[in-house]
């Protein structure tokens, strides 16, 4: 960065400003800057790593400390922990249910949930390489589980139609179109065969208890924490 000594001060936008990094730079430490003038007082602080700056330091060290391990563990825990907590359990479901969201972690009832984590839990190794024991394999099993949505197959045709003439064509470029009525009544009956087309998507919302007495537990831990770390 260079900074002309005839100018007061610089027209930058200090999101945006980068600045090479001294060696031997204390890596737990904003670097301080004055964009003027001034070598002695700085009036801006850039980021430890160069790819920030702000006005004050306050603004750097917390900018740092978002970028640390630290803070996006505690994030995710306390989304996890609010989630939790906030959810309303389920009584009887029957449908689909998750304990991720991820693509191959959905299950069409708790039996199938529990046989597959279970035949994962069996393959890992404890610490001294054995086997795990009944009792690990039970206490590696989700005590509760997330409800999922249901999205069947719903498209609208004219919507999409008119989208691709408003970012292709002209402003009256609808009013050369023909046979919208024939378009949706073709696609109304097109639509209408499409029932084995069915996804699942985690509903954060909703949960089934699995194993009450530990989810209980999970719960009261989940409280805690939230009370312990209010923003």
């Amino acid at each position: 960065m260079t900074i002309e000594p005839r100018l007061d001060g610089l027209p930058v936008d200090c999101q945006f400003l980068t600045v090479r990094v001294p060696d031997g730079h204390d890596q737990t430490q904003p670097i301080p800057l004055r964009i003027r003038v001034d070598y002695d007082n700085p009036n801006c602080f850039a980021t430890a790593n160069g790819k920030r700056v702000f006005v004050e330091r306050e603004w750097a060290e917390k900018s740092m400390l978002m970028d640390t391990d630290a803070y996006r563990d505690a994030i995710s825990r306390r989304a996890e922990a609010s989630r939790l907590v906030k959810a309303t359990i389920v009584e009887n479901w029957n449908g689909w249910i998750t304990c991720t969201g991820d693509e191959d972690d959905y299950f069409d009832s708790v039996d199938s949930l529990l046989e597959r984590y279970a035949d994962r839990a069996a393959q890992w190794k404890t610490p001294n390489g054995e086997d795990p024991t009944e009792d690990e394999i039970k206490e590696a099993l989700p005590a509760w589980a997330f409800c999922t949505t249901e999205e069947v197959f719903h498209f609208d045709i004219i919507d999409a139609v008119e989208c691709y003439l408003s970012d292709n064509h002209h402003d009256d470029a609808r009013d050369f179109i023909t046979g919208w009525d024939q378009l949706e009544k073709f696609w109304k009956s097109w639509s209408a065969k499409q029932t084995r087309l069915t996804s699942y998507f985690i509903d954060y919302s909703r949960i089934v208890v699995i194993d009450p007495e530990r989810f209980a537990t999970e719960l009261a831990d989940a409280q805690q924490y939230l009370e312990g770390n209010r923003p």
